[in-house]
């Protein structure tokens, strides 16, 4: 009897683990590159605009060369075991801003806000275009809205609750569609390449790296081109004109929470 209940045992066990699911295999990899995690779109460049670890998840955005509206590029989440779901609130659009607001509890990568839960809602493109580069905190109410920058340096003040926008300066893209102006050189500020920004001791800070014609590219040294400015709340003043591709300070990706 006790040699037939061992085998009714062992058939009854491995009759439970073969209806499990089979670990799934690994995932190819070469030289540290995983293939199932190239990203791709119908444009002629592909790039990831930024890359932030939220909410247990790791968030990507893609970009094309230049679409101040919408395109077919996406927002990806992957695990921590490397599946990766593009997320169906895709917008698209050419975005690299990032930025983690602590208050609210929310990360803000491109055009797409993501709570701790990973609920995503998306900024308006119709009613903020550009290319988003960069978010800030803001300079006179940090717990409820943020700036929101523009490579053509639009300039937008965003509600965190509401994704309510406030045009502060218009995107270049949106004035050349509406022939207020010829090109998409900036009437602001001098540069064409809008990049970083952050806030600090009362004023915010903006980086623009790029100029169309001005000497050689091989030079960025001597050659005047983009510029550093500085905004606290009336109007903008050029404190360099060079090169500046990025600007941060205390607290990082989550901005300085301090007034001064």
């Amino acid at each position: 009897m006790t040699r037939v209940r061992a085998c009714a045992f062992t058939i009854l066990f491995s009759a439970a683990f073969s209806v499990l699911p089979a670990a799934p295999p690994p995932r190819p990899c070469f030289s540290g590159i995983y293939p199932h995690l190239a990203f791709f779109n119908r444009a002629g460049e592909c790039g990831v605009g930024a890359v932030v670890p939220w909410a247990d998840r790791l968030w990507v955005i893609t970009y094309p060369p230049h679409a101040p509206w919408e395109s077919d590029d996406g927002l990806y989440e992957i695990t921590s075991d490397l599946e990766i779901t593009r997320r169906a609130e895709s917008v698209g659009g050419t975005a690299a801003g990032r930025m983690i607001h602590p208050e609210s509890r929310r990360l803000f990568i491109g055009p797409y806000v993501i709570d701790e839960k990973r609920r995503v809602r998306t900024l308006d493109y119709r009613k903020a275009p550009g290319r988003y580069t960069a978010f800030a905190r803001h300079l006179t109410d940090p717990a409820n809205k943020i700036y929101l920058f523009t490579m053509e340096e639009g300039m937008y003040e965003v509600d965190v609750h509401s994704l309510r926008t406030t045009v502060l300066y218009s995107d270049g893209n949106l004035l050349l569609k509406e022939k207020k102006i010829s090109s998409l050189d900036s009437p602001v500020l001098p540069g064409t390449h809008g990049k970083g920004a952050y806030t600090g001791g009362g004023r915010v800070i903006y980086s623009n790296n790029g100029e169309r014609g001005t000497g050689s590219p091989d030079l960025p040294d001597t050659t005047p081109s983009g510029c550093l400015a500085e905004w606290r709340g009336e109007k903008w003043r050029v404190i360099e004109r060079r090169q500046f591709t990025e600007v941060t300070g205390p607290g990082g990706l989550r901005g300085n929470r301090k007034k001064t």
